[in-house]
């Protein structure tokens, strides 16, 4: 009996002393974690009114630079088009919806003068299944007058990522890109896309 009632004294002592940290302990730390919270709720607002000032900035997503080939081997780069729009699509000749936008992208570069909008028709040269020759040849079968440039060292297709085609970039006079399309585009698309980067 004795025993019984020690280790009941012991444990009910035991368990006061628990409370009485756990009530001491909250006591001391719970206004520092509110005080914490408080700091983060007020940095994400300032953060909030920063990005609402500037949301067309941060919108904005530069064009990574690359160096293509034309028909004669000539190196050309995006970059030696900034100061324009531009409008970028890269294709193949074994593409399916390639093929489709085709005309439209031939329409619209004979449309525009050079220095109100550029069109670079981006050919995917692997060498193997893409060669120079057969894009050429697809060219000339289908009388298109684009600027047919050739991506022999990979290096379009590589900066953007390229693992589907056909994918255009509408790219403002400054360089940023405002559109990035993948897929195959409409005509009512395009000319939306052009109004607006005509805008810029």
């Amino acid at each position: 009996m004795k025993n019984k009632k020690l280790i009941l004294t012991v444990t009910a002592i035991g368990f006061a002393g628990f409370l009485a940290i756990s009530y001491l302990a909250y006591n001391s730390l719970g206004p520092k974690y509110d005080k914490k919270d408080i700091n983060i709720s007020k940095d994400t607002s300032q953060d909030k009114e920063e990005e609402t000032d500037t949301p067309t900035v941060q919108d904005k997503k530069a064009e990574k630079d690359f160096v293509v080939y034309d028909e004669k081997l000539n190196k050309v780069k995006l970059s030696d088009y900034k100061g324009r729009p531009v409008i970028v699509n890269f294709w193949a000749s074994w593409c399916p919806p390639c093929k489709e936008e085709m005309p439209l992208f031939n329409k619209l570069s004979s449309k525009y003068k050079a220095e109100e909008l550029t069109v670079l028709m981006v050919d995917l040269t692997d060498g193997q299944r893409e060669t120079m020759d057969k894009a050429k040849k697809y060219i000339l079968d289908n009388d298109y007058e684009m600027k047919i440039l050739f991506d022999n060292d990979g290096t379009a297709s590589i900066n953007y990522n390229i693992i589907y085609i056909p994918r255009t970039l509408f790219i403002d006079k400054d360089g940023n890109i405002i559109e990035d399309h993948s897929g195959e585009i409409t005509e009512d698309e395009l000319k939306s896309q052009v109004q607006l980067l005509l805008s810029k």
